[in-house]
């Protein structure tokens, strides 16, 4: 019998013997994706905050992976299965076609996975007993081959039992060397670049150093499944093409571009995402300042904005179609500044004296979205350094005659349930107000083209209104859409 019929075999009996928790696939992704992914700086990753009364995170439209929902029954079957394709896959890579080495690198990675040289591979048993090596079956190599002036490996580590937490049947292990290296030197705890306690059906690397700038980016799926590119649209459709590697992909660093990638397995789309990535590499330029500060209405912070520009492109990849542009900025527009536990602390700075910025951004698949951001002038006393919200609308927000209303708070800021709206209006426009069912509920001054409105909530049906000095309805629109709406991403793994 094969070591691959072996494998398949042993995975098999394994999930025959699973018995899913509620999500398991979900859980296993929140826990262990997120924190190998290599991410980038910015709104979406560094703020959890509270504004407007309640604590929340900041989620930026760069985010591909979401928490499970608590209250979640899929199955992990299906993603198992995947996994299991992945598994008994033959190796890819140049390097990989030769099986001897193949043998010497899973050899020696069992060895040292029995000896406990990987420790997220290793369970603890007591504060008294050092943890013991998760009992590993067998190893299978999965990829390895010269790229870049690196020898790089995907390895599978099989389980004799699921792990007890997951349920997941095997892990994963990446391996980065120089170019040539010998199977014990890409075998060594030195050479180890990430592990994953989960093998998923789709695995993917970025190896700094490859070159300049840019690091190298691997992806692979199961030997049956094929893998497309598009470049980014802008406006118009994805146009995808087949990748000469097929169930593999690799880009090194001068052959990086603005694009998403798919993986086709027969007639179906597994998976479709952003490739790694973003507009900018480096810091904003003072041209591409002027442009985004081009039409911006109040009175922007311009140090700020470039910040946050930078930081949201790059969190954000290539689910932009263009950088960020500046909606509008200003200060001391009466954002509220409790908490969600009561009023504010004695001392506790008002949120009102705060400095916002509001950029938007065309997306892929059509649509703007957006980020709203508070920096009050003092630190808060919770700790929260800046506040914020991100919402989506499908015109552009960045025109000055355009009406942009968002809600920035939670949606249960009080007993009273009731709702701070901030209002981005046009310059001849001195008044706001909020409609529902056609009757008046909150008005507000504008100054500087921006208002805060506190309605009773909901906001969803709400219509707003800007008015001029005589009263005159200048432009009218509706709450926009919170948060960032995914882009056409596609994860379909968890289906049969």
């Amino acid at each position: 019998m094969t070591v691959d019929e072996e494998l398949g075999r042993a995975l098999t009996e394994l999930t025959k013997r699973l018995t899913p928790e509620p999500d398991p696939y979900g859980r296993v992704r929140a826990r262990y994706r997120r924190g190998r992914q290599r991410r980038l700086g910015g709104l979406a990753l560094a703020l959890v905050v509270a504004t407007g009364g309640t604590a929340f995170a900041v989620a930026g439209p760069g985010r591909t992976t979401q928490p499970p929902p608590t209250d979640s029954t899929e199955s992990i079957a299906p993603v198992v299965a995947w996994s299991n394709k992945l598994l008994q896959s033959p190796p890819r890579g140049a390097v990989a076609q030769d099986s001897h080495y193949v043998r010497q690198l899973s050899d020696t990675l069992l060895s040292a996975q029995r000896r406990g040289d990987f420790p997220r591979l290793s369970v603890p048993l007591t504060d008294s007993l050092p943890p013991e090596p998760v009992p590993v079956s067998a190893v299978k190599v999965i990829f390895v081959d010269d790229v870049g002036g690196k020898r790089i490996a995907l390895a599978a580590f099989v389980r004799e039992k699921p792990d007890q937490v997951t349920g997941w049947p095997s892990a994963a292990v990446w391996l980065v060397a120089d170019a040539g290296a010998s199977a014990a030197k890409l075998a060594s705890t030195a050479s180890v670049q990430g592990v994953s306690d989960a093998l998923e059906p789709y695995e993917s690397l970025a190896v700094d150093g490859a070159g300049p700038g840019k690091p190298l980016q691997l992806a692979i799926a199961p030997a049956d499944c094929v893998f497309l590119r598009s470049p980014l649209p802008d406006g118009g459709t994805f146009q995808w093409t087949p990748e000469p590697t097929g169930s593999y992909l690799i880009r090194l660093p001068q052959d990086q571009r603005p694009e998403w990638w798919r993986v086709d397995c027969g007639e179906v789309t597994r998976l479709m995402t952003a490739a790694p990535g973003s507009l900018v590499s480096k810091p904003i330029t003072d041209d591409q300042l002027v442009t985004a500060l081009a039409g911006g209405r109040g009175t922007v912070d311009e140090p700020r904005a470039r910040e946050l520009m930078y930081q949201w492109a790059q969190s954000a990849g290539y689910h932009l179609t263009a950088l960020p542009r500046v909606v509008w900025g200003g200060k001391g527009v009466g954002v509220p500044s409790g908490t969600a536990n009561g009023p504010q602390s004695p001392g506790e700075p008002s949120v009102g004296s705060a400095r916002v910025t509001v950029l938007a951004a065309p997306a892929v698949g059509g649509g703007w979205i957006g980020e709203v951001t508070i920096d009050p002038d003092r630190p808060r006393s919770d700790g929260a350094v800046s506040t914020g919200a991100s919402f989506t609308v499908m015109t552009d927000p960045t025109d000055p005659g355009s009406l942009l209303a968002v809600q920035v708070d939670d949606d249960a800021v009080n007993e009273e349930g009731r709702q701070s709206v901030l209002v981005v209006t046009p310059t001849a426009a001195t008044s706001v107000r909020a409609l529902r069912d056609g009757q008046e509920i909150a008005r507000a001054d504008v100054v500087g083209s921006g208002a805060m409105l506190t309605v009773p909530g909901p906001t969803a049906n709400l219509v707003v209104e800007a008015l001029d000095t005589a009263g005159a309805k200048l432009t009218a629109g509706r709450v926009a859409d919170r948060g960032a709406q995914a882009a056409p991403a596609v994860d379909a793994w968890n289906q049969d």
